[in-house]
């Protein structure tokens, strides 16, 4: 009969983000410690990362369970919306809780923010211990009844919390267990990494003239636009301004086409559209590339002369930070938290 203690994750994505790669992280460190392990997440948009997590768990399971999300990835009026408890499912929580119990599950690890909705009921209906891995912003556009409601569940029901910086963790700052863990970062994967940067430019199409600057995601609020603005600036008052270059690692601008009719009618996106007109608009079409989702991308981190951080809600501590710094690269970033990057030494800090 097994003594492991049993740890059930609980991720709402098993995908290409941050959260899911320091989740993966966590789980290699693991490995060899007396833990049985099962994951459990709500969206799975990645088959490599998910092909990844099988090595190192038990098992893993799509499940469906309620959300109340507030992070710098929303919009600064999303983050005002109301709470609507009335949409709740409670039967899918107590679903859960059951599946807990019938695992004997001793420790639940939840890697996100987003299930609050599920802690009182996750807490009255099994004796697992629950540690809250606090990666969001919760209150980074201030605190209204939705973050209210988040902080003070996680607050309540949490045996433990970690939170990966400092402006994070401010809100739980009174729990009697919160821990302030950066989000990891695996140098082993520095193992196979290309160092002939030369190559890998001329592949992208620039050489070792250019001046490349370069972020990691295709995302409104995380300053994409932005980026390509300060771009477009730069490149018009430098007298070798031609020598600027960019890549966007993420996503990819679509040009206008029927497709962009039928995602308006539906309510989608429009941002890759967006960005294309701006592209065409300032002349940027043949000045960068855009590379989509890719799961190693140390390699064209690599490349990179100026890494950008030029998120809307100002986080200097996310994971692409911590991958700049670790390939040694200056930085140039929103906000003004010093906790990662020293304004002036290893970058630099403006205002979003």
């Amino acid at each position: 009969m097994s003594n492991k203690i049993k740890v059930a994750f609980l991720s709402n994505q098993i995908g290409l983000g941050g959260g899911s790669k320091s989740l993966l992280f966590l789980l290699k460190s693991i490995k060899d410690l007396d833990f049985q392990v099962f994951l459990f997440a709500t969206h799975c948009s990645s088959k490599e990362m998910l092909d990844e997590y099988k090595e190192y768990v038990e098992s893993i399971k799509i499940i469906n369970l309620p959300e109340i999300i507030s992070a710098q990835t929303q919009t600064t009026k999303s983050s005002k919306d109301p709470l609507i408890l009335t949409r709740i499912n409670e039967s899918l929580i107590v679903e859960f809780a059951n599946t807990l119990n019938l695992l004997k599950i001793n420790i639940l690890h939840i890697n996100t923010s987003v299930f609050s909705p599920i802690y009182k009921i996750i807490k009255t209906h099994t004796q697992v211990k629950i540690v809250s891995h606090i990666r969001e912003w919760i209150n980074w556009n201030g605190i209204y009844e939705k973050q209210t409601y988040i902080i003070k569940n996680i607050l309540e029901y949490s045996d433990a919390i970690i939170c990966i910086s400092d402006p994070i963790a401010a809100e739980f700052i009174n729990h009697p267990n919160l821990f302030i863990v950066p989000n990891p970062f695996d140098f082993e994967s520095f193992k196979n990494l290309n160092i002939n940067t030369d190559n890998i430019r001329e592949k992208l199409g620039f050489d070792k003239t250019h001046c490349l600057v370069g972020m990691l995601t295709f995302r409104k609020s995380k300053g994409t636009m932005d980026f390509l603005k300060a771009v477009s600036f730069l490149k018009s008052q430098k007298k070798d301004g031609e020598k600027l270059k960019f890549i966007v690692i993420g996503g990819i601008p679509l040009k206008f086409d029927l497709l962009y009719y039928v995602r308006k009618l539906l309510g989608k996106d429009l941002f890759p559209y967006e960005v294309n007109y701006f592209l065409k608009k300032n002349k940027l079409m043949n000045e960068g590339v855009f590379l989509g989702n890719r799961i190693n991308v140390e390699e064209i981190i690599n490349c990179f002369d100026i890494a950008v951080s030029p998120t809307l809600s100002g986080d200097p501590w996310s994971r692409m930070i911590i991958e700049f710094m670790a390939l040694k690269k200056p930085i140039v970033a929103t906000g003004t938290s010093e906790y990662f990057v020293k304004n002036g030494v290893s970058g630099f800090l403006v205002k979003p």
